[in-house]
């Protein structure tokens, strides 16, 4: 190992502890979403019934999917403000370069997207546990989680909270090259929504990331398109320097 890579080594090293220290304050913002979302959860996810004359029936059904969902936002949100130029200004501390900066936020943000999804995995246990002594109306068939059940849980949700952040990191640093791109980006989310709306095509952006059966190519996908926007991120933000 050369003496170059050594140094980088080090040097992201000394980043990422630096960053995970001084951004503590996201986590503490990430445990005050949960809870907001631990309580929309107690409404459940979805409900239906049905009924006659004598009798009618209503069944709500009850997940951590919100929890899960608040966390992709909070991640996502988090990214972005992690390029803005009070937090890269703060890299300067250290003898750096883009690369090593980009690295170190990065191990970050995967750091953070395990916290996220085991944190988000034990509230939705806790909805689960506060149910199911709080009401006497459970379906106890399938209520318990098995442990392979709870682990690839865990798997999926640190893959699509990491997909989140990754894209919120893309987002802002192409905010941070031209602000024009504040107002193209959301433009081209609504058209790519509508025309997805309007078209016939069963197969969208959707149900790409989110209706995929097979655990593995659903590993494929969201790694594969992880490895393709933090590969694009190095070049946007080499003009990014080369303009400030």
């Amino acid at each position: 190992m050369s003496l170059t890579e050594v140094n980088l080594i080090d040097v992201v090293k000394k980043q990422f502890y630096f960053k995970f220290k001084a951004y503590l304050g996201s986590l503490i913002s990430m445990v005050t979403v949960q809870v907001l979302a631990i309580l929309f959860s107690f409404n459940g996810v979805g409900q239906y019934g049905m009924g006659g004359s004598v009798i009618s029936l209503s069944i709500k059904s009850y997940s951590g999917s919100i929890i899960i969902g608040f966390t992709m936002f909070w991640a996502f949100i988090v990214a972005i403000t992690l390029t803005t130029k009070p937090y890269r200004y703060m890299d300067f501390s250290f003898v750096t370069n883009r690369v090593s900066s980009h690295i170190s936020t990065i191990a970050l943000l995967v750091i953070y997207s395990m916290i996220g999804s085991i944190t988000a995995m034990c509230s939705g246990i806790l909805v689960r546990v506060i149910m199911y002594f709080s009401n006497d109306h459970i379906i106890k068939e399938h209520f318990h989680l098995s442990v392979s059940d709870l682990l690839i849980s865990l798997y999926v949700a640190t893959l699509y909270i990491l997909l989140f952040a990754i894209v919120g990191y893309f987002i802002g640093m192409l905010v941070q090259l031209n602000r024009l791109f504040i107002f193209i980006i959301p433009a081209v989310i609504i058209g790519v929504l509508i025309y997805e709306q309007a078209s016939l095509n069963t197969m969208n952006a959707f149900t790409f990331y989110f209706m995929e059966d097979s655990l593995f190519i659903f590993s494929v996908k969201i790694i594969f398109t992880i490895a393709i926007l933090v590969c694009s991120i190095i070049p946007i933000t080499n003009r990014l320097e080369v303009r400030k």
